[in-house]
């Protein structure tokens, strides 16, 4: 590994970090950080201090109760950022778990490449900081890929086996903990796991079946351990809540996709091909659309460097396409763009790397050009990405048309992480301040009025001075259809937070 590359590498790390930092609180990072405390508590307790919180009975807080242990080392009022930090560096360890399967399946280079396209996807990098729920479900989701794979290689030694299982047994606990659905997002890799052992005969059936027992029985100690709701009654109550998951319209409940308003709850099967379409980089979607020439005319010598190239080809394609399966069988509430599927993005990465690895081993005049436009369209998206720090999940490529009006085509700053930049930096009146809120945590925009100007008081509209808002969705009583704040509420703007001219958050002037 050479300088440069550690050097680009510890660069990436501190910007990463200097990002989780500087961004503001997220919609509901207090109300995790909450019941990760609460939960700790009764652990640390052993049953004997017990407080409730608002759908309990939903998680198995081992994360969030292993950030409340690590956050209250340090003084109250650096626990957001300690949190952030937390949360990044789980996030960054996605990116290490990417390059690690990659370098299993292919090579280093390919698996470089894809873990650079991966860190540099804005709505990936733009969540390791403020989202504590998907990006450790990604986390999960990518270290299992990587550990299954070591098993299927490395299977003919049972403490090895015993080892592998039971890594992945936690991680399964971790993920299904945040996301009750977790296991759901697995079904593709069980399938295909279960069908290379059958197939590969490397192991007897009987020793599979004691493994996957094992696995069972790891699993669903660490996940009940950490779900304080179901003690009571722990052969029960876990299948109770998750069925009762899923009948839960959770969530934000409108969405606003390409320029179109529809409830969460009956998406498009579009919707994630949408959400690519505008918020991929723009040399992601040119690598995605010159891949499939570049893999035919190069597929034979594809063939002789990595064995299976086909299969494994097709295993990434499967991995990509049944998101949209779910979207299209399964009537779940979606929202917030792509971050409910975010452990399905590390893959997303991979097909490109490989298009890249093919670009830049050929010298034919075809492949010349493809390397300049590459290069060309790489260096801007630097540039634009480094541009809307840190609020990089708000990010929109130049397909998705004028600046101006790109609050129309989705929901920005979702989770209202530039309040805290918003408030602070303005400059309102110094008598009482009257104000109320849309599309935003009242909570959190409380925090920072409190920070920056001494008497303030929340109120309901009619009564409020100043509105703070992003351009979040809300339905509108008056003509019956979804419409946005930014439309709803078209006064002037005393303060904004603007990026790259699309203005993520506003303070208005009401009276």
């Amino acid at each position: 590994m050479s300088d440069n590359e550690n050097a680009i590498k510890i660069l990436l790390v501190l910007y990463a970090l200097y990002c989780s930092i500087v961004i503001g609180v997220a919609w509901d990072e207090i109300y995790y950080h909450k019941i990760g405390k609460i939960n700790l508590n009764y652990l640390l307790s052993f049953g004997l201090v017990e407080e409730n919180f608002d759908q309990k009975y939903r998680y198995s807080t081992l994360y969030w109760s292993f950030g409340s242990l690590l956050s209250q080392s340090v003084p109250e009022k650096y626990n957001i950022e300690v949190n952030h930090i937390i949360n990044t560096i789980f996030g960054l360890m996605v990116v290490v778990g990417c390059y690690q399967i990659v370098k299993k399946i292919f090579n280093k280079t390919i698996a470089k490449t894809s873990s650079l396209f991966l860190l540099l996807l804005p709505f990936f990098f733009g969540h390791l900081a403020i989202n504590n729920k998907d990006v450790i479900v990604t986390f999960a989701h990518v270290w299992i890929v990587y550990y299954l794979i070591k098993y299927i290689i490395k299977n003919h030694n049972f403490k090895r086996r015993l080892f592998l299982i039971s890594k992945i047994s936690i991680l399964s606990a971790l993920g299904t903990g945040i996301q009750l659905l977790f296991l759901g997002s697995l079904m593709p890799l069980v399938i295909i796991f279960f069908s290379v052992l059958f197939f590969s005969k490397k192991l007897r059936s009987t020793e599979i079946i004691l493994d996957f027992s094992i696995y069972i029985i790891f699993f669903y100690f660490v996940l009940i351990l950490f779900w304080v709701d179901t003690h009571s009654n722990i052969l029960v109550l876990p299948f109770s809540y998750f069925m009762e998951t899923l009948s839960l319209k959770v969530g934000w409940p409108y969405n606003l996709v390409g320029g179109e308003y529809t409830f969460s709850n009956d998406v498009s099967s579009m919707y994630l091909l949408t959400n690519y379409l505008y918020k991929l980089p723009e040399f992601i979607i040119f690598l995605y659309f010159i891949t499939f020439p570049i893999l035919i005319y190069k597929h034979r010598r594809l063939k002789e460097l990595f064995k299976n190239f086909n299969i494994k080809i097709m295993l990434i394609i499967i991995l990509l396409v049944y998101p949209n399966l779910i979207l299209i069988f399964i009537n779940y509430s979606i929202y917030d763009g792509i971050r409910l599927f975010l452990w399905a993005v590390p893959y997303l990465t991979i097909i490109p790397a490989i298009t890249v690895y093919c670009i830049l081993n050929e010298k034919k005049i075809i492949f010349s050009l493809a390397k300049i436009v590459l290069i060309f369209l790489f260096i801007f998206h630097l540039f634009n990405f480094i541009k809307i720090t840190p609020y990089h999940y708000t990010f929109l490529n130049y397909l998705s048309g004028d600046v101006e009006k790109r609050y129309k085509k989705f929901e920005n700053d979702y989770w209202s992480t530039s309040l805290k930049e918003l408030i602070l930096s303005s400059n309102l009146s110094n008598k009482k301040i009257s104000y109320t809120v849309c599309g935003v945590n009242p909570a959190v925009a409380k925090i920072y009025m409190s920070q920056k100007y001494k008497n303030v008081e929340y109120t309901d509209v009619s009564q409020a001075s100043y509105i703070i808002m992003t351009n979040r969705t809300l339905y509108s009583d008056e003509n019956q259809s979804i419409s946005n704040c930014f439309d709803k509420y078209d006064y002037k703007n005393v303060a904004e937070v603007k990026r790259n001219g699309l203005i993520l958050s506003a303070i208005k002037k009401l009276k």
